[in-house]
């Protein structure tokens, strides 16, 4: 589920788009502190004099062998922290903490950030929040898709994103994404998060723009290629084996296929849902 946030310099304007129009694109690694230590001189061994010809000379004690070369290597990294001012922090923590409280902790907002210019690239982007001390890395998914952060230090300071790009390379929009673990999915736990992110929505949707507003429709099981499946079990019992068959796409804009649920399945609710270890779970 995706709400559009344009973002330019410290202006940020929020409206719903289509529950299914994702582009592909942090989790990019978090930022490394450039670490370098002078190399230390190499030891060099003196050269030997050769024995005098004739028998065998006998073999030196080891503690006369000549010292052996010893190297440093030095690690370094060309990991800058970000320094560029992206958006500021409250507006996204107050949205990202009433999705929280609403939901029950099942839904979290993240920003799927996304090139506004043709010279942007998303592949290399890097985000930091930045309040009165140092900066907080902040993981950033493939595609540019972070979850944000609920810190109620930060955004008392007036804290910042701060990413990798020039002013206004980057915008970006919001993303509803369910918390639940990977093996806590049940028939039950589908329908209650369904019901969670719809109230989410509703929440942060302002009211003069609910009339026009996309809701969650459904909640889908998904992997890149076709033919993966998931399981419905009984405690250790097999029950149902269901195809993700169904295209969609997902956050960062990439066709997958899916198993979807739309919250009215017939299914007893303790039945277990087993993921194929690659599948990710999406909000239509």
């Amino acid at each position: 589920m995706r709400i559009w946030i344009a973002c330019a310099g410290w202006l940020c304007v929020v409206s719903l788009g289509q529950a299914q129009e994702h582009v592909p694109p942090p989790v990019v690694p978090a930022p490394l502190q450039s670490a370098s230590v002078p190399p230390a001189a190499a030891v060099v061994s003196p050269p030997l004099v050769p024995p005098p010809v004739g028998p065998a000379a006998p073999t030196a004690p080891a503690e006369d062998a000549s010292p052996s070369q010893t190297v440093t290597i030095t690690a370094t990294s060309d990991a800058k922290a970000p320094r560029i001012r992206f958006t500021a922090y409250r507006e996204s923590y107050l949205t990202a903490r009433k999705v929280w409280q609403v939901s029950s902790g099942s839904v979290v907002m993240a920003l799927r950030l996304i090139p506004a210019k043709l010279s942007a690239t998303i592949d290399d982007v890097r985000v930091a929040l930045q309040g009165n001390g140092a900066p907080v890395p902040i993981k950033v998914s493939d595609g540019g898709v972070f979850v944000v952060p609920l810190n109620d230090d930060i955004a008392a300071q007036d804290g910042t994103f701060l990413v990798n790009k020039g002013r206004g390379e980057l915008t970006a929009n919001i993303v509803l994404q369910p918390s639940v673990a990977r093996d806590a999915w049940n028939v039950t736990r589908v329908g209650q998060v369904l019901h969670d992110a719809r109230r989410a929505v509703r929440a942060i949707t302002p009211w003069y723009k609910r009339p026009f507003a996309n809701d969650v429709q459904s909640l889908a099981f998904c992997a890149v290629e076709r033919g993966s499946a998931l399981q419905l079990m009984d405690g250790e019992q097999l029950i149902a084996t269901l195809p993700m068959n169904e295209p969609a796409v997902n956050d960062i804009s990439q066709p997958v296929f899916c198993k979807i649920f739309d919250g009215e399945d017939k299914y007893p609710g303790h039945y277990r849902v087993v993921l194929p270890e690659q599948a990710t779970v999406l909000l239509l």
